[in-house]
């Protein structure tokens, strides 16, 4: 039911531009909370972009798939980084309260380390407001990507961390 709702509705009109990290200012980064080690290696890519590239700003949004009372320690020490969980979800799986912020914020690239298959996070994808939109390709989110990366049966943190600088620090890619 979620997935034909998210389907249905149209996506917001957006400035569509093409963006490398040399050139953003704000990036935004979604992604499905997994354990503490995957939170690492989004924090340590987080300050690799503003001390590398100089980004100005870098957000974060995670779906942590749990009820609210058993959310990780380690999700809570964070001020760059916002979470929601089921609890914030309506029966369409749709967040509900307190992503209007998230959705609204003008990006310059917003960054789905999901793997594009968590609905919550794919009806972020499809709201935000991002010029420029950076996914997998062969996954539901894929449609509601502006550069799409083929990563095969291969897609771990750090080989997507990897491709995502092997392109997008180029700065002769626009």
């Amino acid at each position: 039911m979620g997935a034909r709702m998210l389907r249905n509705e149209a996506e917001p009109v957006r400035l569509r531009k093409g963006f490398n990290f040399h050139s953003a200012q704000n990036v935004g980064l979604i992604y499905l909370d997994s354990d503490e080690q995957f939170y690492n290696e989004i924090n340590n890519f987080s300050k690799l972009l503003k001390s590398d590239f100089d980004i100005r700003k870098v957000l974060s949004l995670a779906f942590v798939d749990e009820i609210e009372k058993k959310i990780p320690a380690w999700q809570i020490q964070n001020e760059h980084a916002t979470f929601f969980t089921r609890k914030d979800l309506n029966w369409h799986m749709r967040p509900t309260s307190g992503m209007e912020n998230f959705i609204s914020e003008d990006f310059d690239i917003l960054i789905d380390f999901s793997g594009g298959n968590s609905l919550p996070l794919n009806f972020i994808m499809k709201e935000s407001r991002a010029k420029m939109k950076v996914g997998l390709r062969g996954t539901k989110a894929e449609r509601y990507c502006d550069f799409i990366l083929n990563m095969g049966n291969q897609f771990g943190i750090s080989s997507f961390v990897e491709q995502l600088n092997s392109y997008l620090s180029n700065p002769k890619i626009r």
